[in-house]
């Protein structure tokens, strides 16, 4: 074999010597083959040359959800990245814990006996020693999203607000305002409320007490959830390992819709995706059929991911197939209630959904506060405080015709809750 080899190479030195000019033809004639098949598998097969690339550079998904390398300029980070889902009952509190020591809370609010802002602030106090809180964000103006936010703001010393196109003009129930938190409102700066130019108004008191609260923290910068254009995202927290983008009502969106029933409220709450060391967090609010469409659509119909924070706490109008096969989540997190469900979710059909896709299910009214851990390896752990749920009872929601019915009869006595959470 060393002969033959031996040989080989003197043969090539020999045809090299004879025909210079033929052997660097050929050598050019070989590099335009194999450039040419390159572009051809750039071009025309570019799934398959993803995959080539991905295998090279080494970057194949690690143990556990799935994921994707991260986009961009991001690097992968060597601490952790957690994502909390406190309990609060019927409601929404998410508290991110960003590895390089800043953090965030995405609302702030239940509508449960037994809840209260105690419980959230003892927990957030033990995770922020020092009082500070980098980035907090409103959704949107539902009472279970935003009950307790002024208390957050008071508590704490805010950096960033991120918040709603929506004027604060409180009234009650009989169109009366409330005198003295439109005094307070006619007391923040004009320009800042000025900023609030979009033709709909939420008149509840819950709103109007965050609202002021946000516009007289000190020192801080009021962002609103509006994006220009669906090709711009106006809000992204970045650093050189992790991203957060939001997809905020472009400021077309504002102006042609009306929000004039709860549906419409609900959907202007962002759509937000975090990403972490391989791993991506769907961030929801109270997203639905009307705004889950805008955000595939923008996002290029398919982003492979790996949590999704559920939408309207796993309501029928939520998470919608589209939706869910636009995002490929392996992992759902849902935040209800679990003692008197007055507004009936999570739904049977929405969790059916899940089911149908393999995706394990994370409940705060079976499993209490969720915490999610995203560590230096990509991989993804959960801890709850209750591990003792099977999966019958994670997979058992309401039926839609009875909640409905339910509903129906509640609204007699309770119609602006109807209203707000079916």
């Amino acid at each position: 074999m060393a002969d033959r080899n031996s040989k080989a190479k003197s043969a090539a030195k020999r045809a090299v010597k004879s025909n210079p000019k033929a052997f660097i033809i050929a050598l050019i004639a070989v590099i335009l083959i194999v450039a040419i098949g390159f572009c051809v598998l750039y071009f025309g097969f570019p799934d398959t040359w993803d995959s080539i690339m991905s295998a090279v550079r080494g970057d194949d998904k690690p143990d556990g959800a799935g994921g994707t390398p991260p986009s961009g300029d991001l690097t992968l980070g060597e601490g952790e990245l957690k994502v909390h889902f406190v309990n609060v009952g019927q409601g929404d509190c998410i508290y991110i814990q960003f590895p390089d020591n800043t953090d965030m809370i995405i609302d702030c609010g239940n509508k449960s006996r037994g809840y209260d802002f105690q419980t959230v602030k003892s927990y957030l106090t033990a995770l922020n020693p020092d009082g500070k809180i980098n980035h907090l964000m409103l959704t949107h103006a539902d009472e279970d999203h935003v009950d307790n936010m002024d208390e957050i703001i008071y508590e704490f010393e805010i950096e960033n607000i991120y918040m709603p196109n929506i004027l604060s003009v409180p009234k009650n129930s009989k169109g009366e305002p409330y005198a003295d938190l439109q005094e307070q409102i006619d007391n923040l700066d004009r320009d800042t409320v000025a900023r609030f130019d979009d033709k709909d108004v939420v008149n509840s008191r819950t709103y109007a007490n965050f609202f002021i609260a946000a516009l007289s923290e000190e020192n801080c910068e009021v962002h609103i959830n509006e994006d220009p254009d669906e090709q711009t995202n106006s809000i992204v927290i970045q650093q050189e390992t992790f991203r957060l983008t939001f997809y905020c009502p472009t400021a077309e969106y504002y102006d042609a819709t009306n929000l004039n029933n709860a549906e419409r409220k609900n959907a202007v709450s962002p759509i937000g995706i975090l990403e972490y060391n391989n791993r991506r967090v769907v961030l929801t609010g109270d997203s639905n059929e009307i705004n889950e469409p805008i955000f595939v659509r923008r996002i290029g119909g398919k982003l492979d991911c790996d949590v999704l924070k559920v939408g309207h706490d796993g309501s029928a109008t939520s998470s919608t197939a589209e939706f869910l096969d636009a995002i490929t989540c392996e992992y759902a997190v849902i935040s209800c209630n679990k003692e008197g469900n007055t507004f009936v979710h999570p739904r049977q059909v929405t969790l059916d959904r899940f089911k149908a896709r393999n995706m394990s299910v994370y409940r705060t009214d079976k499993h209490g506060s969720i915490v999610l851990t995203i560590d230096g390896e990509g991989e993804l752990k959960f801890t709850v405080d209750n591990s003792d749920v099977t999966d019958e009872e994670i997979f058992k929601g309401a039926d839609t015709e009875n909640a409905e019915a339910t509903l129906s009869a509640l609204s007699f006595t309770l119609p602006l809750f109807a209203q707000l959470y079916i």
